[in-house]
């Protein structure tokens, strides 16, 4: 049964990349549909410094994504469709990078590779080459709201998914992982950096398993959640909205909620965690659940 996820409106993080027109732009002959060449320097002057390609996408279908240095912002639309936006940034005085929302200088046109593969769609910028710090580059993606993110793998940067449904599995070494408004199953790793997720409509056969070595976990989860919880956090400590059968604040913790169900496992190595229940309001506004679903 489908999950039905509404479309709130989009968080200013992607917003500015993606209002603009879409071009649809040809496959180049003998490659499949959705393949993206890097244009040549003087093809790249006059398109200016943004990457900007749509193609078809079924929904449910799989989106993998690579990039060693930018933010990156996944969120759900209603069009059968992946849409790529991509800036490549100079960065402030003093390496940092830039993005979407910090505005750093832009530079040129960003090298992404977008292509399918047997696995589904594959979006990633290409490897520096070269003296010196590489230039950020920033994505914003727009995803049917079913779709399935895995294969996220961001160096330094953050990321951020929003109002989609399916399953996410993504990992960031420096940088923070943001989810909102998100249904199905989450394996997220951080090293250093907070991790803050949002799951509606957690059911069985779904599992939330999130690590992050140098940083802190929040858990956001509806009222009305059933699951059991495996929390640990060696240095910090866990806490919790909902009891979990022992005494809390705790180091770590085995436990469950409601009537237990499907698995909940968080570690933060250097951090600590929060389990936090969604107010029914809040959730409400958020998504909703078809009564057959």
């Amino acid at each position: 049964m489908n999950r039905q996820v509404l479309k709130p409106i989009l968080a200013a993080v992607a917003a500015a990349a993606l209002s603009a027109a879409c071009i649809m732009l040809p496959a180049p002959e003998g490659d499949d549909a959705g393949w993206r060449t890097t244009p040549d320097e003087e093809e790249a002057a006059s398109l200016g410094p943004e990457f900007r390609q749509t193609v078809e996408f079924a929904p449910g279908g799989a989106v993998s994504l690579e990039n060693d240095y930018g933010d990156v912002a996944f969120s759900g639309w209603d069009r059968d469709a992946v849409e790529v936006v991509a800036l490549a940034e100079k960065g402030p005085a003093g390496g940092t990078r830039g993005s979407f929302r910090t505005g750093g200088s832009r530079t040129s046109r960003p090298d992404v590779e977008l292509r399918r593969t047997d696995a589904g769609l594959l979006v990633r910028s290409s490897t520096f080459e070269g003296p010196g710090r590489p230039p950020a580059v920033s994505f914003g993606v727009r995803v049917p709201a079913s779709v399935d993110l895995t294969g996220i793998r961001i160096s330094e940067g953050d990321l951020v998914v929003a109002d989609v449904y399916g399953r996410l599995e993504a990992s960031v070494d420096e940088g923070r992982l943001s989810v909102s408004n998100f249904s199905g199953s989450v394996r997220g790793t951080v090293g250093t950096g907070d991790a803050d997720v949002e799951v509606l409509d957690f059911r069985d056969g779904d599992e939330i398993s999130l690590s992050v070595r140098r940083g802190d976990i929040v858990l956001r989860l509806e009222a009305s959640v059933n699951a059991i919880v495996e929390a640990d956090a060696p240095h910090g400590q866990v806490e919790s909205d909902f009891p979990l059968g022992r005494k809390l604040p705790a180091a770590a913790v085995k436990g469950w909620i409601g009537q237990g169900g499907p698995n909940i496992l968080l570690r933060a190595a250097e951090g600590r965690i929060r389990i936090v229940r969604i107010v029914d309001s809040a959730a409400s506004a958020r998504a909703s659940v078809s009564a057959g679903r």
